[in-house]
């Protein structure tokens, strides 16, 4: 695996593992927006980091709807 694919996994799960603390039945609404605000930033991250091929082909399946 490259670097950036580990990276790429490593963001994935921290988003996978903030959604389910957010969702938890214990969660306090403040947690549940924090878990929010977490997982955009996240993402974000993820969508500056990509490559021109890998955009162009995510901007093609959002325009497939």
């Amino acid at each position: 695996m490259h670097r950036q694919d580990i990276e790429e996994v490593v963001i994935l799960e921290r988003i996978e593992l903030i959604a389910r603390l957010g969702v938890c039945y214990e969660s306090q609404a403040r947690d549940k927006e924090v878990a929010l605000i977490w997982i955009s930033e996240l993402a974000g991250e993820m969508k500056n980091n990509l490559s021109p091929e890998n955009a162009a082909v995510i901007k093609q399946l959002a325009t497939v709807s």
